[in-house]
């Protein structure tokens, strides 16, 4: 597939619903800028439904459902959907048998034990407690791993009959057979809203079953190093990073 061209000033669409990761799409070295916020807010006024769909923990996800101007999450790679009920508490949904939620997190904590002599380096992610279905391993959080070595690292997962999914923070892994994109399927067909009524925004290879699915996709402009190694790409890309190319889309959409 051809490389993204740059995001157009005005998008023509009859989008209900933005899908957005939130690791480096929402957020800008770390933080989420207060243009982003103010973005957010923005796409509620227009009646534009915000939807994040990250490899982020549950406990994560349930702390963002709460603090950001938004309703819905997809959470840990597409296992769950969260929804904020009427009196503020969490409404969860798994998209795998609850049975099999702890038997495949028990197999996969003793999958990175081995991982480790091959890769000390790698570790747990400092939220991994607060995660119900899947691993994280830290590669540029707490710690800073070469991008190399953590491909490699996640190479040898794959290899291990896993599913693993290098983004820019994080080596995710889990057991299943869901990504993102089923999530997001999976919470549309919910909610009766169609593929042609979304867009998606994300910043690297974790994303790629999302722009494989959904037809409107862009990619922030700090996706370009991952380029050459997805197969499917982004329609458009952003001039700026991170949480600020979120807001060049968002102005996009309701310029």
């Amino acid at each position: 597939m051809n490389n993204p061209t740059n995001l157009p000033k005005n998008l023509i669409n009859k989008i209900k619903v933005l899908f957005t990761d939130v690791d480096d799409t929402l957020t800008f070295n770390g933080e989420i800028p207060l243009q982003t916020i103010q973005s957010l807010h923005k796409l509620k006024e227009a009646n534009i439904v915000v939807v994040p769909v990250t490899g982020a923990s549950a406990g994560w996800c349930d702390c963002l459902l709460k603090t950001l101007p938004i309703k819905y999450i997809i959470g840990e790679n597409g296992a769950f959907f969260m929804e904020q009920g009427d009196r503020g508490h969490t409404l969860l949904t798994y998209l795998k048998e609850p049975h099999q939620v702890q038997e495949d997190l028990e197999k996969l904590k003793l999958l990175i034990k081995e991982l480790n002599t091959l890769y000390p380096d790698i570790s747990f992610t400092q939220d991994q407690s607060y995660r119900i279905t899947d691993v994280a391993l830290d590669i540029g959080q707490a710690v800073k791993v070469d991008f190399l070595h953590a491909k490699s690292a996640t190479q040898w997962l794959k290899e291990k009959g896993v599913n693993a999914k290098l983004s820019s923070i994080h080596i995710n892994t889990w057991i299943g057979d869901y990504n993102k994109a089923t999530g997001a399927l999976a919470w549309l067909a919910s909610h009766n809203i169609s593929l042609e009524e979304t867009a998606f925004i994300g910043d690297s290879t974790n994303d790629e079953a999302m722009f494989q699915a959904i037809p409107l996709s862009v990619g922030v402009a700090n996706i370009e190093k991952f380029l050459p190694i997805l197969a499917h790409k982004p329609n458009y890309i952003t001039q700026s990073a991170g949480g600020l190319g979120f807001v060049e889309l968002v102005d996009a959409l309701i310029s």
